[in-house]
């Protein structure tokens, strides 16, 4: 059965470079050891003086990676691969922008990256990653390069371009990498197998789908990323409604409407419970949160309505908040026994660094 590790760290009142992160993400999502990366290159820096505090949420598909990445701390992130490094082509990791917005710089071209968009990141060659928000959250996939030649003239091209996740193949690949991502722990072999194939195969009809697209008016998806940019921002205030969130955008309550058909959730009404949702979800898998009640963490983000809350996470999630709760604590017990947490260089002014 498929399981959900958990990875976090925390700096305090920290200046220059925090080499825990760089080597969570490089070990946890890119499988591959921080000494892969030129150490005087690679780099996390938080931008003013801030405490730094990441959490990483992943599992496995095979040899694809699932991770939701979550860093409340604005920062820049630099990875340079030593030039002897990689002895087998180095993966790729697409990045789906859930909250609050990221660039991504590689091989002289830049994106901004706002929730719904996706891009992606050749790990084999210098990267930047800048976050300017407090709370920054995507999803992270790592995937094999192809041996294909048309496959990898694709990536040498797109690697840090904006691509939209709001139609086609693009949409479909990026409303089964969440749903893959909240099932991972009810996932057994069988069903694992397939998924990862499929996943596979969404990955390269994505690419191709976006090479062979004419180009689209960006007008609405900069609208609708203005939009949720708003709603990110005040996803716990119970009073949120559509007509606020349209007069702080400018913009009238049908315009609102007209934004988010396209968007994979269908109205901004429904994005907002999803994302409320999601919210809610990743408190009930945090065992820091365990001494909270679900009443607590639902009314916290927004909610003000126990049994509409509970009917919503279990059409979203497949099962009521209690169970999703003890099934994800019960597989953290299960792995505490045999789990071997990696060592850090102690931190320094009060920082702490965990890892679970």
């Amino acid at each position: 059965m498929s399981r959900i590790e958990r990875v976090s760290v925390e700096r305090r009142s920290w200046r220059g470079s925090i080499p825990e992160w760089t080597d969570a993400l490089s070990t946890s999502i890119g499988r591959l050891p921080i000494s892969s990366f030129d150490q005087e290159l690679t780099s996390c820096v938080p931008t003013g003086e801030h405490d730094f505090e990441g959490h990483i949420e992943l599992g496995t598909l095979s040899d694809i990676v699932l991770a939701k990445v979550v860093t409340k701390t604005p920062h820049k992130l630099t990875f340079s691969p030593r030039g002897t490094a990689f002895t087998e082509p180095a993966p790729l990791v697409l990045v789906f922008q859930a909250s609050d917005s990221c660039r991504l710089e590689q091989h002289n071209r830049s994106c901004t990256l706002n929730p719904g968009d996706w891009s992606f990141v050749d790990i084999g060659y210098l990267f930047h990653v800048s976050s300017v928000g407090a709370r920054n959250e995507n999803l992270s996939l790592r995937v094999d390069r192809p041996s294909d030649p048309e496959l990898l003239n694709m990536v040498q091209q797109g690697a840090a371009r904006r691509w939209p996740g709001t139609a086609g193949a693009s949409r479909i690949l990026q409303g089964t990498v969440k749903e893959a991502f909240s099932q991972m722990s009810c996932l057994h072999h069988a069903g694992e197998t397939g998924l990862r194939r499929a996943v596979a195969e969404m990955v390269w009809a994505a690419f191709r789908e976006q090479f062979e697209a004419p180009p689209r008016l960006a007008h609405l998806d900069l609208q609708r990323a203005r939009i949720k940019k708003s709603i990110e921002s005040r996803l716990e205030d119970p009073e949120l409604s559509l007509e606020s969130i349209a007069e702080v955008c400018g913009m009238s309550v049908r315009s609102l409407h007209r934004a988010f058909a396209a968007d994979p959730a269908g109205s901004a009404s429904k994005y907002i419970w999803i994302r409320r949702l999601d919210r809610c979800a990743a408190d009930l898998r945090d065992p820091r949160q365990a001494h909270r009640g679900i009443t607590d963490i639902c009314l916290s983000w927004g909610f003000n309505s126990t049994s509409h809350f509970s009917r919503l996470f279990k059409e979203q999630f497949g099962v009521p908040p209690h169970e999703y709760r003890l099934a994800s604590l019960q597989a953290f017990l299960e792995r505490q026994p045999s789990a071997q947490p990696r060592s850090h260089a102690p931190c320094r002014h009060g920082g702490q660094s965990r890892t679970r």
